[in-house]
């Protein structure tokens, strides 16, 4: 091979890798953050769970957990929401008192979170409220048995930065 070929080869070369560089990168840049997120979700989860594991009136049962994060609202932000359907023979209110002022730590272990409870048969799922798509989502065919009341149970962690995270924005 004469010089030209060389010098020709190695331009070629350096563009390549310089290429290959520059999208290993932008893609980096691009994913890095979703473990973040997934990892975030994992630990609410899990604060949620310890937390509520002695919470629950022993005449409850679990139906379903759920767990999501996303931009839920308008504009660029990332919002959690955690929670289970539960059934139980219990009165409404007998449930709201069990679950009354209970709170879960946010994945920051700094951030107190309330516990909100919503029974299945009520307007609430009807109306356009983040969680409000669940029971369809999660219990489709969702059905109580006399004396039953199925409710959800769920705690929310809103408004953090996307960074960077497409499922966010």
């Amino acid at each position: 091979m004469n010089r030209a070929n060389h010098i020709a080869v190695r331009v070629f070369a350096v563009f390549g890798v310089t290429v290959f560089c520059a999208i290993i990168l932008f893609v980096a840049g691009i994913t890095l953050k979703m473990p973040l997120h997934n990892y975030r979700l994992w630990v609410l989860q899990r604060n949620f769970n310890s937390t509520m594991k002695s919470a629950h009136p022993v005449p409850s049962e679990l139906r379903v957990e759920v767990a999501e994060f996303g931009n839920l609202g308008n504009s660029n932000h990332c919002d959690y929401l955690v929670g289970e359907f539960r059934s139980s023979t219990l009165s409404k209110e007998q449930l709201k008192q069990a679950y009354a002022g209970i709170t879960t730590l946010s994945f920051d272990k700094i951030s107190p979170l309330p516990v909100e409870v919503y029974f299945t048969d009520e307007d609430i799922f009807e109306e356009d409220y983040l969680w409000s798509g669940w029971l369809s989502k999660y219990l489709p065919d969702q059905h109580n048995s006399s004396g039953e009341n199925t409710y959800l149970i769920f705690t929310s962690s809103d408004m953090h930065s996307p960074a960077g995270d497409i499922r966010c924005h």
